[in-house]
């Protein structure tokens, strides 16, 4: 039966993807690349990092900072969670490459599209792959290990990826390439400034077998007070045998280019080898969130991610981890 491992399933690589000189980030690009680095030296207290490099001359003054392996593919961009290869166990380990096209063709992403058949030639080519034809990205899932998953219907059901007009027929496509048994359906939750619609790795997270974490609603005024408050009454109605905990409202963060409200979020965090790698965004409720997710069995390490959510992305967003087998 083939199978989802869950994010604490032991892990034998995680994978980033470095910018490009001429990529999206813009101003905060040198900020961006030293914070990955960071990200991935603390990745690396936990499981051995391999940095997908498409641009070798931008590297080439940070590869000191670097100590892991590098490997030199072409990519778009650096969200590899949603371009990378997902990996299922079915009578041994399969390298699943889903189609991306750039969250529902906001963004041009032929290179990234081809990312996981390069990776899987370059890392993997004694392994199993099959090349899937409907469009998937890994942050619009989360997996309990065990069969279920959870998702939200605004990503599933949006327009740009399959065409899916109902939750039956996602789900057909969820049981057949990832072996789905339940599925959790999310219809509300959706962070200002998101360009995935609504991706289940920015919300709500499976934190551990019977638990799911998820960001709980900001105060009363706020603007997504009512989306949220509804996002948690769907969890309670439809979670039905695993706990719930609520992860602290990020203080609002505006964008230190043009101002605009950005999608930051505790729920993004990295779960590797016993350690669980928490955004932190340099704000009051930061050290909230790091207790909060203290007493679940993982060293918590606070990894600084200001800079990746000027990009609308997250720590999750940047990682894609390879399970051991």
């Amino acid at each position: 039966m083939r199978r989802l491992p869950a994010e604490w399933h032991p892990q034998q690589r995680v994978l980033l993807c470095f910018p490009r000189r001429d990529s999206d980030w813009g101003d905060v690009l040198d900020q961006a690349a030293r914070a990955m680095l960071e990200a991935a030296r603390l990745i690396q207290l936990a499981c051995p990092v391999t940095l997908i490099v498409p641009d070798r001359s931008f590297f080439s003054p940070y590869a000191t900072d670097f100590t892991g392996a590098v490997c030199y593919l072409p990519a778009d961009d650096s969200w590899i969670r949603d371009s990378g290869p997902i990996t299922v166990f079915e009578d041994g380990p399969l390298l699943l490459d889903f189609q991306f096209n750039g969250w529902g063709g906001k963004f041009d992403a032929t290179r990234d599209n081809a990312l996981p058949r390069e990776i899987h030639r370059a890392l993997y080519p004694h392994t199993a792959y099959q090349e899937v034809p409907q469009v998937l990205e890994g942050g619009s899932i989360e997996s309990d290990g065990a069969g279920t998953l959870l998702t939200t219907t605004r990503c599933l059901l949006s327009t740009g990826r399959n065409g899916f007009t109902d939750k039956q027929t996602a789900e057909a496509m969820l049981r057949t390439t990832l072996g789905a048994e339940r599925i959790i359906w999310l219809d509300h939750g959706e962070l200002i400034g998101d360009d995935t619609d609504a991706h289940i790795d920015t919300v709500a997270r499976f934190l551990t077998a019977d638990t799911i974490a998820y960001v709980g609603p900001p105060p009363a005024g706020d603007p997504q007070h009512a989306e949220f408050t509804r996002m948690r009454e769907e969890l309670r109605e439809r979670s039905t045998g695993y706990r719930l905990v609520e992860l602290p409202w990020v203080d609002t963060i505006y964008s230190s280019i043009d101002g605009h409200q950005l999608p930051a979020s505790y729920a993004n965090f990295l779960i590797s080898n016993g350690h669980l790698f928490l955004p932190t965004y340099g704000v009051a409720t930061d050290e909230l969130a790091q207790s909060i997710l203290a007493g679940f069995g993982y060293r918590v390490v606070p990894v600084p991610c200001r800079s990746f959510i000027e990009q609308h992305g997250g720590l999750h967003c940047l990682t894609m981890q390879i399970p051991s087998w």
